[in-house]
């Protein structure tokens, strides 16, 4: 696991009671708690394939909150519904870099930091309560988004309590590169997609879905007999694979058409 250090010029000391710990993620700035709203209209909007409302309404997201990672993943999506592939690249990479800096922020005081983690409590609640409320949170992906925006909220918190520098998790959730890798495929972009369905095995390997998607890329490069791998790997997971995609490859692996 990748940490990093947010530096704080000063110590940060907070209350870490109950009664503090149940306002965490009713606070956040102004700016934040308007973006979370458009947040939640984008995925009302998702939900129901108006794909070019969700698009305007993540936007929207980002706009009072330029570093909510979750939206950016979110934008992905709804450009995907789009069948606009290259913007929902640059949507996941963004959403990836966000990730990844995570841990380099500097604040000029305890105030800043405390603000700053108040409003990534308030996204990752979102986000989380978001997944909770849909119809497809009994697919094995949603249950694995639900474990890591769980985990990330419990580290958010502890961090808002700690005092001086805190440490937070710098790995990209599995979920995001692995839309990254649908979305390469999607454009075309074999080398790319392979190489973001990797890392987000090396995130979290017991995605199947994540494992499924290689198979068919292995399969669609001419690659059977690694595609009946991944098929087992997802498979161990518990995760249906599509019958025709095991008779494909299976037919594959034997020399057949």
């Amino acid at each position: 696991m990748r940490t990093a250090v947010l530096a704080v010029a000063g110590a940060l000391v907070f209350a870490a009671t109950a009664a503090a710990q149940s306002k965490v993620a009713k606070s956040g700035t102004l700016e934040a708690k308007e973006a979370n709203r458009h947040y939640q209209q984008g995925w009302d909007a998702l939900h129901t394939e108006h794909w070019s409302e969700a698009v305007a309404e993540f936007q929207k997201t980002i706009e009072f909150d330029p570093e909510f990672n979750e939206a950016y993943y979110s934008l992905g999506r709804a450009h995907m519904g789009e069948h606009e592939f290259a913007k929902a690249i640059a949507a996941y990479l963004k959403c990836e870099a966000l990730y990844r800096d995570e841990g380099g922020r500097h604040f000029s005081d305890a105030l800043e930091a405390k603000r700053h983690l108040e409003d990534r409590i308030l996204e990752v609640q979102t986000a989380l309560n978001q997944v909770r409320t849909t119809g497809t949170q009994g697919t094995q992906t949603q249950q694995l988004r639900i474990r890591e925006l769980q985990a990330k909220l419990t580290e958010l918190r502890q961090a808002h309590d700690r005092s001086e520098n805190v440490s937070v998790d710098t790995v990209v959730p599995f979920y995001v590169s692995m839309s990254l890798g649908a979305a390469y495929f999607r454009n075309n972009q074999w080398v790319e997609a392979e190489r973001e369905y990797k890392t987000a095995l090396d995130a979290n390997s017991g995605s199947g879905e994540t494992h499924n998607n290689l198979a068919v890329l292995y399969l669609v490069t001419d690659r059977p007999e690694l595609a009946q791998n991944e098929i087992k790997a997802a498979e161990q997971t518990g995760y249906k694979v599509n019958p025709g995609l095991k008779e494909d490859v299976g037919k594959r692996v034997k020399g057949g058409s």
